[in-house]
């Protein structure tokens, strides 16, 4: 695995609000906190979660990638995807990026199961079904058992 140093920030962070898993990068609100102490294996730690439950998402939504296609076309556009993810990655990165300028996203060798995908409403289920499978994480291996009886 190539290392990830740079951080998951967006710069949208609702940790500071009190949210357990940050609404802007799926982080947790103790790995926000130390991101900045963790060494290079927790913090790769982090991103293969965030990097498995991406995948997993957008797996589900393509039908055919054209990797040359994809690659070609985001450095043509000089698009800010991060290349050391994997496809899956990209291309939920990419549907943030230009969901509201593009109709689809065949120019970049992408094809999804329901061809009529609107990909603004997917960027938004993009969003909510990460931060759903975060916070299912975050309650299952985080959360006190005793906590969780009180709510």
């Amino acid at each position: 695995m190539q290392k990830k140093t740079r951080t998951p920030c967006v710069g949208i962070c609702s940790t500071t609000y009190g949210d357990e898993v940050c609404r802007g990068c799926k982080r947790f609100y103790f790995e926000v906190i130390n991101w900045n102490k963790y060494d290079e294996d927790e913090k790769d730690a982090i991103w293969m979660r965030l990097e498995s439950l991406k995948t997993q998402i957008i797996y589900s939504k393509i039908k055919k990638i054209d990797s040359k296609k994809l690659s070609t076309k985001i450095i043509e556009l000089d698009l800010k995807i991060k290349t050391d993810l994997n496809e899956y990655c990209q291309i939920f990165d990419l549907i943030k990026l230009v969901s509201e300028s593009f109709e689809d996203l065949s120019d970049f060798g992408i094809t999804f199961h329901d061809e009529s995908m609107n990909l603004e409403i997917l960027k938004r289920d993009l969003e909510e079904e990460l931060l759903a499978l975060s916070d299912a994480h975050y309650s299952k291996y985080f959360k006190d058992p005793l906590e969780q009886k009180k709510a």
